[in-house]
């Protein structure tokens, strides 16, 4: 996960562009009369994620025609996203747009490698529509995450998927994201989560999460097996110049700067597994 700066947008002119631009005059009424009750969840949603409880926000559990509050149903709240936020030609995709570009390079944040394509839900507008459009809910996302992440609301904090936004500080800074090399021909990268001993049990819980959630094992080894192809050349060379030695220095360096850039991604992960394979630092790379 890569922490990224929150959306410095407030929830009143993305709510005001998105209701200005309805051709229906009845449910803009609708809307403007639910006022007090959509900014009471953005502030909720505030105060919940300072203290990572967004978990403690009720769902809404009804179906699309049902009523969510007031008399707008679940349907015309996502359609606030939906019709007004995200074509090209509404007034409020300058905001959506903007929300996009807090991804450094377009990398997605969730898994780190992926291109940002989308806005995710962090909360399921499905299932919080109050949120729909409230920018602090909406996360900047490669296709990948946004369809692959876990359908399931967490129930607890342990169960909470990393916030970008929030969750940074030891999350970012303290590895937890490790890999072992299998003796396969040709090698193979296993991922798995191990956090540091003195974090609490609900941040260990967290991480592992966050990891399961997005798939991130299986996604993860695909990556590193491209990489691992790419090596093998410039390993061969190493080899031949300092043997094991050669090829561990060259691995530990590649580790260097990986974990340099970012502590927690799969090529951290990969180069450090490979540079302590005695195994593959002597000859499995080839």
């Amino acid at each position: 996960m890569r922490a990224i700066p929150p959306p410095q947008l407030t929830f009143t002119d993305v709510l005001n562009i998105c209701v200005g631009s309805i051709s229906c005059q009845t449910l803009t009424h609708k809307i403007n009369a639910i006022n007090p009750q959509l900014n009471n969840a953005v502030q909720d949603f505030d105060t919940k994620s300072a203290t990572a409880d967004l978990f403690q926000i009720q769902p809404f559990v009804g179906a699309d025609k049902t009523v969510v509050i007031g008399q707008v149903t679940k349907e015309e709240l996502k359609g606030l996203y939906t019709f007004q936020m995200v074509p090209a030609k509404k007034p409020a995709r300058q905001y959506y747009d903007q929300i996009m570009m807090q991804a450094p390079l377009r990398i997605c944040p969730f898994c780190g490698f992926g291109q940002v394509t989308t806005l995710d839900h962090y909360l399921p507008k499905a299932k919080f529509p109050l949120l729909s459009i409230f920018p602090k809910n909406l996360v900047p996302s490669c296709a990948d995450c946004n369809k692959g992440k876990s359908a399931g609301i967490a129930k607890s904090k342990s169960e909470q998927c990393l916030h970008p936004y929030f969750d940074q500080g030891h999350f970012i800074n303290e590895q937890w994201l490790f890999a072992e090399v299998i003796q396969t021909i040709p090698a193979t990268i296993k991922y798995f989560v191990q956090a540091p001993n003195n974090w609490i049990s609900t941040d260990k819980a967290r991480v592992k999460s966050h990891f399961d959630d997005f798939k991130l094992a299986k996604r993860f080894c695909i990556q590193a097996g491209d990489e691992i192809s790419n090596l093998r050349g410039e390993l061969d060379i190493d080899f031949k110049i300092n043997q094991q030695t050669g090829v561990e220095h060259a691995l530990l360096k590649k580790h260097a700067g990986a974990s340099l850039q970012h502590t927690n991604s799969w090529k951290t992960a990969m180069y450090q597994a490979l540079a302590a394979s005695a195994w593959y630092c002597r000859g499995g790379f080839k």
